[in-house]
């Protein structure tokens, strides 16, 4: 029998960035894959929110993020087809969350995966194990033992492992055929939809004068690389329709020219036995120009345009039940669910793989705490890690994000299913009205996308809610010590491997108030995968003169957070987006505050104006975790 820290049932994107982030923090897990290759058939498309926040931090680069996926330009809401003008458009280039990636990325979901692989199968802490089915599951008071067959030698083996996770869908075996007989299941959730859709996956490629000699638009000057903007736009597309709305866009890398179009199916609607030719017919008022969408150099048309449908592969065309729906307990005693297990969302707004992720991030650490040796350390036995308060703490937050990713969800696709011209009217108005005041506008934009608030709403979360915890901390660039490199804030928190670091928010002016701190942050003689060793310091004096360390950077038991302009940014050989504001990180935490705890994903757990509150504040953090 193997023997592990976690066992993980499913490598998707949820039970992968789960291993990989267990990895960082020096947890074993195995992790049992039913089926041996990728899907390679796309089914999520979209990261929103932190999702790609969250890869950076558990070790996808941006240069890999680039080979599979593109930002997303906007939003566009149209009242008929998506190479119509939008009556809503929203900006999603600018860097209205203060994270400094992309808020919203279109993906190629089999490239996710296969860099998620890549990582979990260069790590010592990960056994990816393929071609093995789940076929039984047993608790005991200290550890989990899961039977799975190997397909490749048609033999039965078991794992044993001091926790659980169904990462295998909502279909997997970990809920369906273990965790329901214990009452968990999946319920509607706060955005009530329910509905049977088509989703199709397409391959564009371009008509030549070669291939299409009879093309009209050659006649009008157009070039065939043009053809993809005019008849394929760019961002995202949600489009009314009196019956059949629409979602559609692009997604994958820039160059893939994979294009998604989903339509809803009105209720009792029976799909016709040629779903393809069905798609085809929903999708050619779409793919038609009028004359007057056209650009004329010495001629012009009569008809309009439609481009050819034999340069359009349809990669996969079939029905989706959409829904969204949340389990009305998200763990049993070492039984864990996370990412469509747990919960599962209509596409309106990318918050699929985007939860599912937050849920692996959230869970990482706390796992840490339950298996990683904490409890050896633990005051000589005089106390013992509050198991269950641990997973309460985490499913309360990833219930209360559950519930926001779903708000967000409704909101889009109340727009998307707006029958009414006067809903359509108004909205253009506003938008147009709103547009006159760009301050007003950026405020809106900010407030409506940013996810500052984190999980503050939750009722029983890990951080002190009435001392300014709960609230999530931006990220910014940062600059290297001496050689002028820049890095992400983020990694900096995750480095440590600890769930908690402090952070000083004021450079310390003195030895004695160095020393100070080091005496507040070590009296209660810790583990370092609780508190971290190392005191992290923010020197944002660096704003407003010259860039350089302060003098008492010679304490060598702190890292300096020194925010960088977007010039500095930009010399490092980097592209700061719209936006990016360095001073962001300061501004999330009270004008007052002078120190802070801050969790490794990326939530403040409190702040404090002395020091005094600061030891209180980590006492009431062990003491949450114990039962001291």
């Amino acid at each position: 029998m193997h023997e592990t820290d976690v066992v993980i049932v499913g490598a998707g994107p949820s039970g992968l960035s789960l291993a990989v982030a267990l990895s960082q923090l020096q947890i074993k897990s195995v992790v049992l894959e039913k089926q041996h290759d990728i899907c390679e058939d796309p089914r999520a498309i979209a990261l929103a929110g932190d999702a790609s926040r969250i890869l950076s931090v558990i070790g996808i680069t941006a240069e890999e993020m680039d080979q599979i996926a593109q930002p997303l330009s906007d939003l566009n809401f149209h009242g008929s087809t998506f190479t119509s003008a939008p009556f809503l458009q929203l900006e999603q280039g600018p860097d209205w969350s203060e994270q400094v990636l992309p808020s919203s990325s279109v993906i190629l979901q089999p490239g996710l995966e296969q860099l998620l692989r890549n990582r979990a199968q260069a790590s010592k802490y990960i056994k990816l194990k393929l071609n093995c089915e789940v076929v039984g599951l047993a608790e005991t008071p200290s550890n989990v033992e899961i039977t799975y067959e190997e397909k490749d030698t048609s033999g039965s083996y078991v794992v044993r492992g001091k926790y659980a996770v169904g990462a295998d869908g909502k279909r997997g075996f970990v809920r369906k055929q273990f965790l329901e007989e214990k009452g968990i299941k999946q319920e509607t959730g706060r955005y009530n939809y329910e509905a049977t859709w088509v989703a199709a996956n397409l391959k564009v490629t371009m008509p030549t004068p070669s291939t299409h000699p009879h093309f009209p638009l050659w006649e009008l000057g157009y070039e065939p690389d043009e053809l993809w903007d005019l008849f394929w736009p760019g961002g995202f597309h949600f489009c009314n329709h009196p019956t059949m709305p629409v979602a559609t866009g692009r997604f994958g890398p820039t160059a893939g020219k994979y294009w998604r179009f989903e339509y809803e199916l009105p209720p009792d609607f029976e799909l016709p036995g040629d779903a393809v030719g069905h798609l085809k017919e929903q999708m050619e008022p779409h793919l038609t120009i009028s004359p007057s969408g056209l650009r004329g150099q010495g001629h012009w048309l009569n008809t309009p345009v439609q481009f050819p449908w034999d340069c359009v592969e349809v990669l996969r065309c079939g029905p989706a039940h959409f829904a969204q729906k949340v389990v009305n307990r998200w763990f049993d005693q070492r039984v864990i669910l996370i990412g469509d297990a747990a919960h599962v969302f209509p596409p309106f707004g990318a918050q699929g793989i985007a939860s599912g992720i937050r849920d692996a991030l959230g869970l990482s650490w706390r796992l840490s705490l339950l298996v990683g040796g904490t409890e050896t350390l633990l005051h000589k036995g005089t106390a013992s890690l509050n198991k269950d308060w641990l997973l309460l703490t985490w499913s309360s937050e990833r219930r209360q994000g559950v519930d926001d990713a779903a708000k967000l969800t409704a909101a889009n696709g109340s727009l998307l299913q707006a029958k009414s011209p006067v809903l359509r009217w108004a909205v253009w108005c506003a938008n147009a009205m709103v547009s006159w005041m760009p301050r007003l506008r950026l405020t809106l934009l900010r407030g409506h996308f940013s996810d500052r608030d984190g999980v503050r709403g939750a009722k029983d979360g890990f951080f002190l809610g009435d001392q300014g915890g709960g609230t999530k901390t931006a990220q910014i660039f940062i600059r290297g010590a001496r050689d002028g490199s820049v890095e992400l804030s983020d990694h900096v928190f995750r480095n440590s491997n600890a769930a908690l670091t402090l952070l000083v928010l004021h450079n310390p002016e003195t030895e004695q108030e160095w020393a100070a701190i080091q005496r507040a942050s070590k009296r209660l003689h810790l583990p370092s995968n609780f508190l971290a060793e190392t005191v992290v310091t923010l020197n944002d004096k660096a704003l407003s003169s010259v860039q350089q360390q302060p003098e008492s950077t010679k304490i060598e038991s702190s890292h300096f957070l020194t925010p960088a302009t977007a010039g500095a940014v930009s010399r490092a050989g980097h592209k700061p987006l719209p936006l990016y504001d360095p001073s962001a990180f300061r501004k999330r935490f009270h004008a007052s505050a002078k120190y802070a705890l801050v969790r490794s994903d990326f939530i403040i757990f409190s702040q404090a104006q002395t020091l005094e509150q600061l030891e209180c504040q980590i006492g009431q953090a062990w003491r949450m975790v114990t039962n001291s």
